[in-house]
């Protein structure tokens, strides 16, 4: 049909459209505590990309277990996951991969960790977190 958008835009646009747009609305603000390094990849042997400051924000795209992928100004990089924090709760923070905290990372807090076991967002947390 002319003038609707299955008419005006190729079948794999639509289907990739939202996939392109999820990166960009998961980017949360977060910060590093303390002084980090952005690489350009996650590996500590790659050629660092600068060196962040403590309190340096972030836009804060996707963690995993060892490295979260971040936006710092124009350049984006990993930072280790242990020297990055954002403000929130426990369901905000899984969805960006930020569970099963431990005391030593910088996003995890005692008000994160309701079973009171040493680590903050992880499967133990979450039917406290339903109540």
């Amino acid at each position: 049909m002319p003038g609707t958008l299955s008419g005006t835009m190729p079948r794999l646009t639509r289907l990739l459209l939202p996939l392109m747009l999820s990166g960009v609305a998961l980017a949360t603000p977060a910060w590093v505590v303390p002084a980090a390094t952005l690489y350009p990849v996650p590996n500590q042997t790659s050629a660092p990309l600068r060196s962040l400051p403590a309190g340096t924000r972030l836009d804060l795209r996707r963690c995993f277990a060892l490295w979260c992928d971040v936006q710092q100004g124009p350049r984006r990089g990993w930072v280790l996951r242990t020297t990055v924090n954002v403000s929130g709760d426990c369901r905000q923070l899984v969805p960006l991969g930020l569970k099963g905290l431990r005391r030593t990372e910088a996003a995890y807090s005692g008000s994160r960790d309701l079973n009171h076991d040493g680590v903050a967002c992880d499967t133990l947390d979450r039917p406290l977190m339903a109540r």
